[in-house]
């Protein structure tokens, strides 16, 4: 008698992504690539005259459904994903525990 299953194998397709994680350094650029506006972090209005101090503010990121607020914002550490469907947010713990570094073979 053989040795048959009724079942197939299936593997989860890689999902590739563009990402940054966002520094003291790159955050009015980074807010200028997702198309992000700044925002405070006690609430209070930005203005044209605000000063960036990113330690204090945030990026908020026009992103793709939402499940929560806070995945709309970008804080120093967090990470900003980009793939077809649009941008992302993701902690820094998340960002490890889901994504590995792409090793490209030259």
């Amino acid at each position: 008698m053989e040795n048959t299953s009724i079942t197939d194998k299936f593997v989860r397709k890689p999902l590739y992504v563009d990402a940054v994680q966002v520094t003291e350094k790159n955050f009015i650029d980074i807010a200028r690539w997702c198309f992000g506006e700044i925002g405070n972090i006690d609430e209070s209005p930005v203005t044209h005259e605000t000063e960036v101090e990113p330690s204090k503010q945030f990026i908020h990121v026009r992103v793709h459904n939402p499940k929560n607020s806070r995945q709309t914002k970008a804080f120093v550490g967090d990470w900003i994903l980009y793939t077809e469907r649009g941008y992302k947010v993701y902690t820094t713990k998340a960002f490890q525990a889901n994504f590995d570094k792409v090793e490209v073979r030259r």
